[in-house]
């Protein structure tokens, strides 16, 4: 009640007598408009498929045919050769889903982030004919947990391919981590075991533990070389 006075009593110094009172609620800015409602970033869940699809169309990162799914050694699928060259790195929890929509001999587009010269890990892949769209998204609640690595590699039976170099495989910091041939086999490893550089065109040899199925060969290297008949270990040895 007192602030409402106060109010009152200014006023009425600083009107002249004959002026009507000014009301209180007149000295009142006029409220603010609500705020726009929260929209979840991308990260929380994805924007529908249209408001993508058309920012895709604006600013494409990659777009080109499907020449081939790619495996890890696992015999997952884990991604996409383009026929550009570029490869797609896709999460292979969302096998199923990425086959729905993609297929070799089909255009995709692709929205994501460029990990190396080449080679793009993808937010989204869409169908270019059918406007079909895969998002990467965690695995859904209650999904069934995948086993550790120790017993996954269980499953694993030992390969050995050869062949000439089609592409090398890079890390974020530009060091080799594995090789594509120009079969399709892929031979990865870990980027400080390789003691020599690897270009496109170079004969290449590996054995080590990985999956054959419908897709190609994909292995975890042990031993490397130029030809299967001359190859050395990665690795020492236990005595």
């Amino acid at each position: 009640m007192s602030l409402g006075l106060g109010f009152c009593v200014l006023n009425a110094q600083a009107t002249p007598p004959a002026a009507a009172p000014t009301s209180p609620s007149s000295a009142v800015a006029p409220p603010l408009a609500p705020p726009p409602p929260f929209t979840p970033s991308f990260a929380v869940e994805p924007p529908a498929a249209s408001a993508l699809d058309a920012d895709a169309m604006a600013r494409p990162l990659a777009q080109s045919e499907v020449k081939r799914m790619l495996i890890n050694p696992f015999g997952e699928i884990d991604g996409l050769r383009l026929a550009d060259g570029t490869i797609v790195k896709f999460p292979p929890h969302l096998a199923d889903e990425l086959l729905r929509i993609a297929q070799p001999g089909q255009t995709v587009r692709i929205v994501g982030r460029l990990d190396a010269p080449g080679i793009v890990k993808a937010d989204a892949i869409i169908n270019i004919a059918t406007a079909q769209t895969v998002y990467d998204q965690p695995p859904a609640a209650g999904a069934a947990r995948p086993l550790p690595p120790h017993l996954r590699a269980q499953k694993l039976q030992e390969q050995r391919v050869e062949g000439y170099i089609d592409k090398v495989l890079v890390d974020r910091r530009g060091e080799a981590n594995g090789v594509i041939l120009t079969d399709g086999s892929i031979a990865r490893f870990s980027p400080d075991t390789v003691p020599v550089t690897l270009r496109p065109g170079e004969p290449f040899a590996a054995a080590g533990l990985g999956t054959r199925n419908g897709y190609g060969t994909s292995l975890e290297v042990i031993s490397i070389g130029t030809r299967l008949s001359a190859l050395q270990p990665l690795y020492n040895r236990a005595p």
